[in-house]
């Protein structure tokens, strides 16, 4: 036989014969990108499929278009990134005398591998929606996909090149082709819609002659008023917020308008309740007409520099869509490769803002991935320090060329989950035998239910050690407030967006609860030159925030705010007799009328809760019974029905109102 016949016969060698001779077939390096481009296009299909309902909440059909091409923008870089550090690996490894003829093979195995291993995950997280009750372990699913990628080798070495090339070209190229296609049309589109990448939003300042304090707002993640020493809990979990008491006022009863982040910072930003700002989803946001009624927007027209440092994605104007009412914006990301996607995904400056870094990263298995392995290799460390946001913030107030006054909005994730409290902070209230680690916390986030050996009260330890964490930290920021002259001249908010449960069986916050340590928070008011304390039982929410601060500047308050003005209480006054209202509608598509969800309304005494799906009721006395052991529906029918008329009456003219697209 000739050597022309020789050659003939390669394409049918085995893969495992093809690299034992030099220079015969290798595989193509574009075969090899298309190919592993294809699996992760296949997965981020999977995964927008798993999602899809959740998605067409608060996404029209051409916003929804959008976000597929965005995932895959940034699904298209991460395949190329990671063909280029396997393509590196190979030609390293050709280095090497004895793996100079295996170095195509390990090309070919690794990144047909990573694409596949990708794939298989988001088809894991798919079986999850399927089986709810299926719940595999992060350490299952690792195991699961080395199965089958091995399997997946072990076909590989049976085929022959030709044969698997033929497969890519003919089926995995154009898959390729296709999903590329749409990316870059996407990506066309960002660059026409002034999107700038990699850099953080923060326009310059604005001189003005105003003459008005500064107002610095300090949210807190998760902080529940029942939690705190300063509200009369046995653990001395807030020293530095009992210190700062004695110099401002407190409320007795301040209720956060939702349970969780989301729409309870939307209620703090545009002075309305949920029902009405149509933030019902983590990765809702703002639109119309209501991106500029917001606070910032009013403190810009009365000459302030608005700024805002949060550790929480969700209580951001990134998400909420409202960045132009800002001077300045950052995010801090948190720690390990999870914050290093958010930098990755960081194009800043376009309206997709909110797709590329919230509702993106929440539903692509990629990012969730990469969480879980910053939390296996770093159980006990917390992602997201709080430290970090009031460094930033120390540097932008210390800025000589911002003019005007300033409010600067910080929001740090401590004490949110997961409970790892650092040094020195760990084991002051809990038992050390109980460690929890990152990994814990994701379990009981799908299951809700507590890992095997820890009690909820070993949970609420850890939970109160961060608390202890957190107070420690705003503490130095206020104490720095205070040594510079600055706290003397401002108005200071401390108060959080939501509160956390131990109670009932339920763990964490949000879903379709509203109890009392979820949605009862604090709220510290300190004036200007105010060195007394003052104790204040007077009813209020997260949406009065905003009226407040814009009467304490005396500027007017606008008339689509549904808060009230907390500043005659300040003076020492009494507001008229209301009602006020705490909500969870994520079940809520937000262009429909509201007929899901939960709701609870208050009064000075009562609070009236009712799930709309089921029409179950509650009532309590909220002052008295704080862990909500006493449902009085029965024993009070005049108030609960009451309640129940006061609080349709306003859920019927609400959805009255158009909810409007973009």
């Amino acid at each position: 036989m000739g050597t022309e016949d020789k050659a003939a016969v390669l394409p049918g060698r085995k893969i495992g014969e093809l690299f034992t001779h030099s220079g015969e077939t290798r595989v193509r390096p574009w075969v090899l990108l298309a190919s592993m481009a294809a699996f992760f296009c296949l997965a981020i299909e999977v995964e927008l499929l798993e999602h899809i309902d959740g998605i067409s909440l608060y996404l029209t059909y051409s916003e929804f278009v959008v976000l597929v091409g965005i995932a895959l923008v940034l699904l298209l870089l991460a395949a190329a990134v990671g063909w280029l550090c396997i393509l590196a690996l190979a030609q390293t490894a050709g280095l090497v005398p004895g793996l100079r003829r295996y170095k195509a093979a390990l090309a070919w195995y690794l990144g047909v591998g990573m694409g596949f291993c990708y794939f298989v995950y988001e088809v894991i997280g798919a079986a999850r929606v399927l089986l709810p009750r299926w719940q595999p372990s992060m350490e299952l699913q690792v195991l699961i996909i080395a199965i089958l990628a091995g399997l997946s080798v072990f076909g590989f070495l049976k085929g022959s090149v030709d044969a698997l090339q033929h497969f890519g070209v003919t089926r995995l190229v154009p898959i390729s082709l296709l999903h590329s296609t749409v990316a870059i049309l996407t990506f066309v589109l960002l660059i026409s819609d002034g999107t700038h990448f990699f850099h953080d939003y923060a326009p310059g300042g604005h001189a003005t002659g105003a003459q008005s304090p500064d107002i610095y707002l300090i949210t807190i993640d998760a902080l529940s008023a029942e939690h705190t020493s300063l509200y009369g809990y046995s653990r001395p979990t807030t020293p530095n917020l009992e210190r700062f008491a004695e110099r401002g006022f407190t409320f007795d009863s301040f209720f956060a308008n939702s349970n969780y982040t989301t729409p309870s910072a939307a209620s703090i930003v545009t002075g309305k309740l949920p029902w009405s700002h149509r933030i019902f989803q983590f990765s809702g946001f703002l639109r119309g007409a209501a991106q500029h009624e917001t606070l910032t927007t009013l403190l810009r027209q009365r000459g302030y520099y608005t700024a805002i440092i949060s550790s929480n994605y969700a209580a951001t104007p990134i998400l909420q869509r409202i960045m132009p009412s800002y001077d300045a914006v950052e995010y801090v990301p948190p720690l390990g490769f999870g914050g290093y996607w958010f930098r990755f995904t960081n194009f800043v400056g376009s309206k997709h803002q909110y797709f590329l870094d919230a509702a993106l990263p929440n539903r692509v298995g990629l990012v969730r991935f990469l969480s879980e392995a910053d939390a296996l290799i770093f159980p006990f460390r917390y992602p997201s320090p709080a430290e970090p946001v009031f460094d930033k913030a120390r540097t932008l107030l210390e800025r000589s060329d911002i003019p005007q006054p300033r409010f600067v909005w910080t929001h740090i994730l401590p004490p949110h989950d997961p409970y790892l409290p650092p040094e020195p902070y760990r084991d002051r209230f809990a038992s050390a035998k109980g460690d929890l680690a990152s990994g814990d916390f994701m379990k009981m986030q799908n299951k809700n239910v507590l890992p095997q050996g820890v009690t909820s009260d070993e949970l609420r330890a850890r939970y109160d050690e961060m608390v202890l964490y957190a107070d420690d930290v705003v503490g130095h920021y206020l104490d720095w407030l205070d040594q510079t002259g600055r706290l003397d001249r401002s108005i200071v908010i401390v108060s959080a967006d939501h509160g956390e449960s131990f109670e009932h069986g339920r763990y964490f916050h949000g879903g379709p609860n509203l109890d009392q340590d979820v949605i009862r928070i604090p709220l510290l008011i300190h004036l200007p030159g105010q060195q007394t304390p003052g104790r204040i039982t007077q009813l209020a929410q997260q949406a009065d925030l905003l009226p407040t601060l814009i009467d304490l500047i005396g500027a007017e308050i606008p008339s689509w705010t549904e808060g009230a003005s907390l500043k005659p209480v300040l003076e020492g006054k009494v507001l008229p007799q209301r009602y006020i209202f705490s909500m969870n509608l994520e079940r809520d598509r937000i262009f429909d009328p509201i007929s899901k969800g939960i709701l609870a309304v208050f009064d000075d005494e009562f609070k009236y809760v009712i799930r709309l799906d089921n029409r179950e009721e509650w009532l309590y006395r909220y002052k008295t019974d704080r862990l909500e052991e006493h449902n009085l529906i029965a024993s009070e029918p005049e108030v609960t029905k009451r309640l129940h008329d006061v609080l349709f009456a306003e859920l019927e003219e609400v959805n009255k109102r158009p909810a409007g697209r973009p």
